[in-house]
Parts: structure tokens; sequence; C-alpha cells
């Protein structure tokens, strides 16, 4: 049995959610890495990085990534009209994906660190929480209103 607090995102819903998730992941990604905390990566992992951004590589991350954080977490929260949901399970969703990232790189990668593997989980998480909280509320705010009938035109 469906509670009544549950429903059924529409399609305009989900392909807004999905566009907010790609600008928000990809906005604050940029943001992270090219202002905030570009000094302690370069400081840290600096040997390790690309000297040329590949930007297609960085667009089909953001796709594939988003995509991960509508099925899991967005769209889920948008059936049960949860914010709450879309938050734990971005979250969720964003610690699983970089934990991944990070501790695989962490035995694999000579010079990868403890240090910069729990900065990168630790801001994952945020940031996929944030993102998916603001993707949510983007698509609440194109919910459709219930079509109602008018008075006397028939089922």
């Amino acid at each position: 049995m469906e509670s009544l607090s549950t429903r059924t995102p529409d399609r305009l819903q989900l392909a807004a959610a999905f566009v907010g998730l790609v600008a928000a992941t990809s906005s604050l990604e940029g943001i992270w890495y090219l202002d905030v905390a570009e000094d302690i990566y370069h400081q840290h992992i600096g040997v390790l990085m690309n000297l040329q951004f590949d930007a297609l590589v960085a667009v089909l991350f953001y796709l594939f990534y988003s995509l991960g954080a509508l099925i899991f977490a967005v769209g889920p929260a948008l059936h049960k009209t949860s914010l709450r949901h879309a938050l734990l399970m971005g979250g969720l969703y964003g610690f699983f994906c970089f934990s991944a990232h990070n501790l695989t790189d962490l035995a694999d990668v000579k010079g990868y660190n403890w240090q910069i593997t729990l900065i990168d989980i630790t801001w994952g998480t945020a940031m996929t929480a944030v993102a998916s909280g603001l993707s949510y509320r983007l698509a609440r705010c194109l919910q459709r209103a219930p079509r109602m009938k008018e008075p006397g035109a028939l089922a």
C-alpha cells in the first residue's frame, strides 16, 4: 500500500533534477578544487596531478556521477517527497563513490596518502549531499499541481 506522502515524479522534474545535479556538482567541485582546496591537493598529490585538464573526461564524469545521484538519491527523494532523504542518500552516495575512488588510489598509487583520502571523502560526502538537496528543491519547484476536474465533467 502506497503512503499518501509518496508521489511519482514526472519527466520534467527528473530532467530538472538531473540538470541541477550536473550544474551543482560541477560548480561545487570547481570552487573546491580550483579555489578552496587547491593548495592542499597540490601540496599532497601535486606530482600525481595532470598538467593538462581533460574537459571531455570531466564532462563524462559529471554526467555519470549526476545520473547515479539521480537514481540513488534524488529520484527516490522526489518519490517520497523528502528533502531529508535527498540529503541523506546523496551524502551516502558521495561517501561510497569518493571512498571507492580514494581508497583504491591509496592502495594503488605511490605517493597517495591518508590525509588527502580523508579530506576528499569528507568533501565528496558533503558536496553530494548539498548538490542532491539543491537538485531536489529545484525539481520540487517544478512539481505540477494535480489537475482538478471541472464541475459537471464526465470522469
